[in-house]
């Protein structure tokens, strides 16, 4: 008889383990981080050191729908492509979508769109008509971002016409200190990148709108991201927007067209 106690007592010791190991894996399969850049009014760290922005709510609106469990954390960039790279259970809340990302990356749905421009003082009164005009004077944008690789694909190189940033903050004191001539940014994020710095937007003009440059940001993922996850983030992408959340969302941080 206390042989048949001890059996049993072992045998429940072992299911509770296996139930226990169970559920670990499958709050594991069922879990993903979010990363992003501080880059406001899409993603950032607020004054309570909490992650705001509005794809930060959008991934919450991901996350309910989903029904995965999901942690948002604001890095800096470089931090946040190498856990796209190197983490399966890692998805950016917004990159561009370029030709050779599209092979090495799983994108999963446009999240927002961008429009880029040369942007430069109002007092430079260099007219430009085209970008091959702008090798003439410095030009800079943020390294490490795609903009830099577009820059230099068009043939600008450090050793002449590009002076690249490590931050957004870094980029336009140097265009408003004279430092630089244009940036190349986002002008849908410069509004609030101004106002963060202080720095007067009146004085501040598109001097030339590029049009070639990819203007979607996707929810991308590496290609070790579960891929039912990624149908799960898709199919709640697409129901977000067909509900008219989406927009909801976007209209409030004023980014719509």
């Amino acid at each position: 008889m206390a042989r048949i106690k001890k059996m049993l007592f072992r045998f429940f010791i072992y299911l509770n383990i296996l139930i226990f190991s169970l559920a670990c894996s499958y709050a594991y399969a069922n879990s993903i981080r979010f990363v992003a850049e501080d880059l406001p009014p899409y993603h950032y760290l607020n004054a309570q050191g909490q992650a705001d922005g509005v794809l930060v709510e959008i991934a919450k609106e991901l996350q309910a729908h989903s029904g995965l469990e999901a942690k948002i954390d604001i890095l800096p960039m470089a931090r946040a492509y190498h856990e796209l790279q190197t983490k399966p259970d890692v998805v950016m809340l917004a990159w561009l979508k370029t030709p050779s990302r599209a092979k090495n990356y799983q994108f999963l749905g446009v999240m927002c769109q961008t429009s880029a421009s040369l942007m430069g003082l109002t007092s430079n009164q260099i007219p430009l008509s085209s970008l091959e005009q702008a090798k003439r004077y410095r030009v800079s944008t943020i390294r490490g971002y795609y903009s830099e690789q577009y820059l230099k694909k068009a043939g600008f190189s450090e050793e002449h016409d590009l002076v690249l940033a490590s931050h957004y903050k870094s980029m336009w004191h140097m265009l408003y200190k004279g430092r630089t001539d244009f940036i190349l940014t986002n002008t849908r994020t410069l509004q609030r990148e101004l106002d963060e710095l202080g720095l007067d937007p009146t004085l501040l003009e598109s001097k030339l709108r590029l049009d070639d440059f990819p203007s979607e940001l996707h929810l991308a993922a590496n290609l070790q991201f579960s891929k039912s996850q990624a149908k799960k983030l898709q199919a709640s992408l697409n129901a977000i927007k067909a509900s008219g959340r989406y927009d909801e969302i976007v209209r409030k941080w004023r980014l719509l067209d």
